[in-house]
């Protein structure tokens, strides 16, 4: 070997691991279990939930990613249990599936919540990073992840009207906005860029046609997975 590429070939032994692995994307499929998530006739959240959440591991292992789950089938998790493992297991980024329902029956998917800022960057001093402190620098990673996300399924920048004015960051809300900006239980404690995708209404009549084609499911799950490396791309430029 020549002994030029000895230097080169130290460092990068020295390297850190994250160099060399594919990045990790953690979905959680919301629910499980006897926790049915909300219900609409027949239909039950949880078993959406799951569903999307196979598809997208399929499409995001496709795309190169490194893939973990809350669950892989309809299983119960303690959400405490379910937090502890998303901010441990090294995450670059966070999808968090939840099918949803309202009652006029007019709403369809796509929605993305992200958590608002509650706490100041660097308030915490040297501390371990505590749950439930959402500061603007995470916010606003988990805010161009859910814009990643909605560009490639062709919706809109824009927050709801009904979003939060802490994560409004100068912008007005729209009423055809679809990133919204609102306090989300499965979405506080984490510690890592976060986003709360809402594919399909149960409500929705044509969401749920739509989504019972698995063509049409897989071509959902290849776009978020297309919007996270585009997200992921531009986090470590």
């Amino acid at each position: 070997m020549n002994p030029k590429f000895f230097p080169l070939i130290l460092c990068l032994l020295g390297a850190p691991a994250s160099l060399w692995a594919n990045p990790l994307v953690f979905i959680d499929a919301a629910h499980g279990g006897s926790d049915t998530g909300v219900l609409s006739g027949k239909q039950a959240e949880k078993d959406w939930d799951l569903k999307f959440a196979l598809a997208l591991k399929a499409a995001l292992a496709q795309a190169g990613f490194d893939v973990a789950l809350s669950r892989d089938g309809d299983s119960a998790v303690d959400a405490d249990k379910r937090t502890q493992t998303i901010n441990t297991s090294g995450a670059a980024a966070v999808l968090v599936l939840h099918a949803d329902k309202e009652m006029s029956g007019v709403i369809a998917g796509p929605f993305f919540v992200v958590e608002p800022p509650n706490h100041p960057d660097g308030a915490e001093g040297s501390e371990v990073r505590r749950w439930g402190l959402v500061t603007p620098s995470q916010y606003r990673q988990s805010l161009k992840l859910a814009r990643a996300l909605a560009f490639q399924l062709g919706v809109g920048p824009d927050f709801s009207d009904l979003s939060d004015s802490r994560g409004l960051l100068g912008e007005s809300g729209t009423a055809t906005g679809r990133i919204l900006c609102s306090p989300e239980q499965s979405l506080r404690d984490l510690t890592v860029p976060a986003v709360d995708v809402i594919p399909l209404f149960l409500s929705h009549e044509a969401d749920l046609k739509k989504y019972s084609d698995p063509a049409a499911l897989a071509s959902f799950c290849a776009k978020l997975a297309k919007g996270t490396a585009e997200y992921l791309r531009g986090s470590n430029e």
